[in-house]
């Protein structure tokens, strides 16, 4: 499969463009409609949550820690490094063992079989396992060490961490219906192909191995429905990373100020 950069653009709109562009959502979301909707999912006991939390920053007794900004820094690569590689590497043959690989038609694999989306459903929800799952972990490490660096920090830390509270359950739906959009994608490439075979005169009589090896094949329509998956990955990666990288962002817009 083609292999994506590793310098993937943190842009959060990224994964509704991309959705769009595959056709499967005609969600676009403005600054305004984005406030809307995020006023929409805080409930009246959530607006009392985060209005608590907001009230004891001022009263936080900030305590310093020995992490430093450069290992906060680093370890966010690092796990956004791995993950993007692990998504990369599983849609690449031949590279040694991986945890995640994708489900490959074979010569032996029966047609209703290779033309059922499940498999690539299984597999894109052990993906979105995976990265829940680490950066989950990732999320913390950063709350806990620029926490320790200095009481803006922490305060904002705190912040985050209510609000992420208060958004988990929206959260996770929001994330489960990506794969539904994508089996909708895999339908329409599946069916257009279907369509292009019995306007064919005798392809309805390729052995089945053959037409499997062309279809993952450059110009196939499986080959292009695992690029697209695999730029939805890392797309959805972005996404999820962004409540991470705002709290390095914040790092370093104040490590850059005491600088000054």
């Amino acid at each position: 499969m083609t292999q994506a950069p590793p310098n993937v653009s943190l842009n959060g709109s990224r994964l509704i463009r991309f959705l769009s562009e595959l056709a499967v959502s005609d969600v676009e979301v403005s600054h305004q409609q984005f406030t809307e909707t995020l006023g929409q999912l805080i409930s009246f006991s959530d607006a009392i949550t985060l209005s608590a939390v907001h009230s004891k920053l001022p009263k936080m007794v900030f305590e310093p820690t020995e992490v430093t900004s450069e290992s906060v820094r680093a370890e966010f690569l690092r796990v956004r490094e791995v993950l993007v590689k692990s998504v990369i590497k599983s849609f690449t043959p031949n590279t040694g063992p991986s945890t995640i690989s994708l489900p490959v038609p074979k010569a032996d694999t029966t047609l209703d079989k290779a033309l059922s989306y499940e498999p690539y459903q299984r597999f894109y929800a052990r993906h979105q396992r995976e990265i829940d799952f680490k950066v989950e972990s990732l999320q913390l490490f950063v709350r806990d060490g620029v926490s320790g660096l200095s009481l803006e920090l922490a305060q904002l830390a705190e912040l985050d961490a209510a609000l992420g509270g208060v958004l988990a359950l929206h959260t996770r739906r929001a994330f489960a219906v990506i794969p539904k959009l994508l089996g909708k994608r895999f339908e329409y490439l599946r069916n257009e192909y279907q369509q292009a075979l019995t306007n064919e005169e005798g392809l309805e009589n390729q052995p089945l191995d053959d037409t499997q090896a062309e279809w993952i094949k450059p110009g196939g329509w499986l080959h292009a429905f695992y690029q697209e998956m695999q730029g939805l990955l890392l797309a959805e990666l972005d996404v999820r990373l962004q409540p991470v990288l705002g709290l390095v962002e914040a790092l370093n817009e104040q490590v850059e100020e005491i600088d000054d």
